[in-house]
């Protein structure tokens, strides 16, 4: 064995409880001392609550970054339709002014 198991072993072997140690542990719990207060209830109503807390909070936090999400895709559609309209008119005003001009003025354009 290497020095750090010996000393492991050294440092963790089995002590046997000192004499009344038993007695001395019963008495402590039986005391009116040990009972626990109206604050040990509070405290585990605080331990239950919190995680409670943070994962609504969580969840909160992740559905409003959804929301956000989905407006700014919302005005990307928008600003992309807005620009597609005003394409379409420019050609469509730009297929006009050809039609009405050129040799073949008064003949319908061929649809493509």
């Amino acid at each position: 064995m290497n020095r750090l198991e010996e000393a492991l072993r050294d440092a963790l072997h089995r002590e046997e409880a000192p004499v009344g140690f038993t007695e001395r542990i019963l008495a402590r719990v039986a005391s009116p001392a040990a009972k626990p207060g109206p604050w040990v209830w509070l405290r585990w109503a605080l331990a239950a609550t919190l995680p409670l807390l943070l994962l609504v909070t969580l969840q909160y936090n992740s559905e409003r970054r959804r929301r956000d999400e989905g407006e700014r895709a919302k005005a990307q559609v928008v600003t992309a339709l807005r620009i597609t309209a005003e394409k379409l008119e420019y050609t469509r005003e730009k297929i006009a002014r050809a039609t009405n001009r050129g040799p073949a003025a008064g003949r319908p354009v061929n649809s493509i």
